[in-house]
């Protein structure tokens, strides 16, 4: 099997805090080809168990085994300063027809058909000039031409819209995509697409507490389900999140409409009550923003502007980013000339020759102590006139500098 854990205790390192468990008991092991979904609420450890697997945590106990070239696509997509054709290909030979592949099912070809200078575009430090969306689907691109093994994907549909994460999900992730005969995990906080996995892991406080086929965990009637209900109540209100109606029938028919319909309700209560409690100190912040606000508005209004004098300015074609030009020059003589005459003529001269003179004294110092060292020593003595003749010379260097 590609991915083994066995008995895997992981930390952030060594020490008190940083040796910490993070992920404790994890037992895993993926088929060959299968999509593997990790979910649960924040902060249980599903970005840290690609890491786990990555080998960037500290192994306090277990066994870890990766068989096969890994491709991983991160929350915060890594994206570096070279064309955009660059970031895809990351060092490796262009092949046109998986390249134009991966750009369509990556849905990036509306974006080149925007870009400047389509996928030869200069990408702008840590990805500067793209959205969040587009940075996301760059990165995932990259990992689609590496051609690797294993792919580990921690939530790259959070970035995108709905609509352009279903046709990710379709052409590349899902069951019919460019990568179905590919290991993929994918780190979801979404439930849209989770009954088109092989299988489902739950880990809530760094534990797998649930795992299993979609029908399985929810049969189950434990933590997936609460988490499915959970995700209901957030998502209630979003018109964009496709898919809720399904999820909800299959939910209905598992534990019938009443029973679905009094939980949520029983949230929405839990959370009015909570909002009801922070109204009070959100009076005096909402009091507060409304002065920070007018600032911020001016500045927006400024950085529109200078925007849109930018983009007056760009041609197609034309290079975003230039490499940087060091220039030389020289200070004019009126710039002395200014100075002499604000200082004063007399003061300029007499500290040009009080300069002078002390590193004249320092240089003469260093002479005159080399040679009085070579001056004859008889008996392991000097002559008592010379010494303090030497001395006497050395201190007045020493005083003038």
């Amino acid at each position: 099997k590609p991915v083994i854990v066995n008995n895997g205790t992981f930390a952030w390192g060594h020490g008190e805090e940083d040796g910490k468990p993070i992920l404790k008991g994890i037992n895993i092991a993926f088929n060959e080809g299968s999509l593997v979904a990790v979910v649960g609420s924040v902060g249980t450890g599903k970005s840290s168990l690609c890491s786990a697997i990555l080998g960037e945590m500290e192994k306090q106990s277990g066994r870890v085994n990766v068989k096969g070239h890994v491709a991983y696509v991160s929350q915060q997509a890594w994206i570096q300063n070279a064309t955009l054709e660059n970031n895809i290909l990351f060092n490796q030979g262009k092949d046109t027809d998986k390249y134009e592949m991966c750009v369509s099912a990556c849905a990036l070809q509306a974006d080149l058909d925007m870009l400047p200078a389509g996928d030869q575009t200069e990408i702008g430090e840590k990805g500067i000039n793209l959205s969040g969306g587009q940075k996301q689907r760059i990165s995932l691109a990259r990992a689609v031409y590496s051609n690797a093994d294993i792919y580990l994907l921690d939530d790259p549909l959070s970035a995108v819209d709905s609509h352009v994460g279903k046709h990710i999900f379709e052409h590349v992730i899902g069951p019919q995509g460019v990568l179905k005969n590919k290991t993929r995990v994918l780190v979801t906080h979404s439930l849209t697409y989770l009954s088109q996995v092989d299988k489902i892991i739950v880990l809530k406080n760094g534990s797998i507490s649930e795992e299993g086929t979609y029908k399985e965990l929810l049969a189950k009637k434990g933590e997936f389900q609460e988490f499915i209900l959970q995700y209901l109540s957030e998502a209630a209100d979003d018109d964009d999140e496709l898919g809720l109606d399904d999820i909800k029938q299959q939910l209905e028919s598992s534990l019938g409409k009443e029973a679905i319909e009094q939980i949520t309700r029983q949230k929405k209560e839990s959370e009015s009550e909570s909002i009801t409690d922070s109204m009070e100190s959100n009076k005096i912040k909402g009091l507060r923003y409304r002065g920070d606000k007018k600032v911020s508005e001016s500045e927006s209004v400024k950085s529109v502007k200078d925007a849109g004098e930018i983009k007056k300015k760009e041609k197609v074609g034309e290079k975003l980013i230039e490499a940087e030009r060091a220039k030389t020059g020289k200070v004019q003589m009126d710039v002395y000339k200014y100075y002499l005459k604000s200082v004063g003529v007399l003061s300029s001269l007499l500290t040009i020759i009080f300069y002078i003179a002390s590193q004249g004294c320092t240089v003469g110092s260093s002479i005159w102590l080399s040679k009085w060292s070579e001056e004859p020593v008889v008996n392991g003595t000097q002559d008592s006139q010379k010494r303090d003749m030497y001395l006497g010379v050395y201190g007045a260097f020493g005083i003038g500098q």
